[in-house]
């Protein structure tokens, strides 16, 4: 009999431990789509930011080309301002570390929705790195505009979170054919980057969104 006991016991304590655990893993899953949701937001509105960052790269191309380039001086001012402002990323990855740190990931017994988190998280990692390379040629060519532009002209058209127009039509503050040659080809680079954390963030949004709709699914959320 005391056998018994100890043994209804150990299963009741054991049945208890289970649904406690069961209940966290919702609740981790729960605070894991929110923090999807904004993550969502965030990677559509820097795929957005990116489709008109690149072919405002073009048009500063171009117009550098021209040998009537000091016609459009306005222009070329706008343009080389506006590509060069960050377009970085800040995943809210609360409940990832939190999985992590705490060695909670053994509470998702879902492989299928453990795996999907930990690829996204990599990915996400991934892109966060690159981001390494995109502060580097963003700098090189901060460097080289300083010296083509008219940079009275960027500080008056600079506002806190936009880009105005100059009045008028401001002239560069070189012209020299080496520096005209060197600011074309690191906006080329400029361009790549954008193209590449453009695809990039768009990856990243497809899985957000596949992992969203399976963790509703298998957890029964809204």
């Amino acid at each position: 009999m005391l056998f018994l006991a100890v043994f209804c016991g150990f299963l009741a304590e054991y049945q208890l431990e289970h649904v406690i655990e069961k209940q966290r893993e919702k609740q981790y899953m729960i605070s894991m789509v929110e923090d999807l949701k904004s993550d969502a937001l965030m990677l559509a509105n820097n795929v957005e930011q990116r489709k008109k960052r690149i072919p405002m790269v073009d048009s500063l191309i171009f117009l550098l080309n021209l040998k009537q380039r000091n016609d459009h001086g306005g222009d070329i001012h706008f343009l080389g301002r506006s590509i060069s402002p960050p377009l970085n990323i800040f995943p809210n990855d609360r409940t990832i570390q939190q999985l992590k740190s705490s060695g909670n990931l053994r509470l998702i017994k879902n492989k299928n929705v453990s795996n999907s988190i930990m690829a996204y998280d990599q990915k996400m990692r991934n892109s966060l790195f690159e981001m390494g390379d995109e502060v580097q040629i963003r700098a090189e060519y901060r460097q080289i505009a300083s010296k083509v532009f008219n940079t009275s002209v960027f500080n008056e058209i600079s506002g806190l979170d936009m880009v105005s127009r100059p009045a008028g039509n401001p002239s560069l503050y070189s012209s020299d054919p080496a520096l005209i040659n060197e600011l074309i080809g690191t906006a080329q680079y400029v361009k790549r980057i954008h193209r590449s954390q453009m695809n990039m963030s768009e990856q990243l949004l497809q899985l957000n969104l596949q992992l969203m709709e399976l963790i509703k699914k298998e957890y029964h959320l809204e």
